[in-house]
């Protein structure tokens, strides 16, 4: 089974460069540990998911995170993201490594989001990629990402996400790949302060619709645990996250029913307390 799935793993990686590109779309590890939902993500690691989710954000960070997609280094991907509120709105940066030496993909991303009154959040990232391939030719691409959050009540969050609206490719020698087109709305709704129960549909254009749910809970102010499901082949998920004083720690795993586990882990510092920081639903 593992001679399997490294087979198809590599296949994709060198065969077919679009597979390959949309590794650089793995969300943060609260996203992995909750079915993969991006769209009403609230914290340092939205610049991953949806953007306008850095409004709930208050203080300065940085973080890291590392996947291993079906326990492949050679298809893990390596994050580091830093953000810094202001009065006039969230600023981010990312940087994103996917792959190993003769499929290598580099993201680079600036993001801008800011709330529009109490119940809109918005935001508008620019990412440049590069996939570098058999360790020697270079090929990029530049595309966008459009979040919005809506806060109807204090208990729900709205999520949409647009990415790749303008439609850009890599070129590659022999043809043009698609940088992935993808149309995400979900929903949060937190009906007690320490649970939160979520649902989301993600459309890439080139591939079939997917449904996601998940489920979050904190029996206590340090600790968070997570669960989720996801799409057809099934796959499950589930994750705990702790914070103490200045410094986040998540951990995530996902069992997909033909291709096995994939896990995850993540870092985050800040400049206040946990307390301060707020991943606001």
């Amino acid at each position: 089974m593992n001679l399997f799935r490294y087979i198809i793993a590599l296949s994709g990686l060198l065969l077919t460069p679009i597979l390959a590109a949309q590794d650089f779309n793995a969300p943060g590890i609260s996203s992995l540990s909750t079915g993969g939902i991006r769209s009403t993500e609230r914290n340092i690691f939205s610049v991953l998911s949806n953007p306008a989710g850095l409004t709930g954000v208050t203080h300065p960070g940085i973080a890291v995170s590392y996947i291993a997609p079906y326990n492949l280094h050679k298809l893990s991907n390596r994050s580091v993201t830093g953000i810094f509120p202001t009065k006039a709105g969230s600023f981010s940066l990312l940087f994103t490594q996917a792959g190993y030496s003769l499929s290598l993909i580099n993201r680079y991303g600036f993001a801008y989001a800011r709330k529009f009154g109490s119940h809109v959040s918005a935001s508008l990232m620019f990412n440049g990629i590069t996939h570098r391939l058999n360790g020697t030719d270079n090929y990029g691409g530049f595309f966008s990402v459009i979040g919005m959050q809506f806060f109807p009540s204090e208990t729900v969050n709205i999520g949409i996400v647009i990415q790749n609206i303008e439609q850009s490719k890599i070129a590659y020698p022999d043809r043009k790949a698609l940088i992935p087109v993808l149309y995400v709305a979900g929903i949060s709704w937190q009906p007690l302060d320490e649970l939160s129960l979520k649902a989301e549909l993600e459309k890439d254009q080139e591939l079939k619709p997917q449904y996601k749910f998940g489920i979050e809970y904190s029996p206590l102010d340090l600790l968070t645990l997570r669960g989720g499901l996801r799409g057809s082949p099934a796959e499950i998920s589930f994750g705990t996250g702790l914070k103490w004083q200045f410094v986040i720690i998540d951990i995530g795993i996902s069992y997909h029913q033909q291709l096995g586990v994939t896990s995850g882990a993540s870092l985050c510092f800040s400049l206040m307390k946990h307390k301060s920081i707020k991943h606001e639903q």
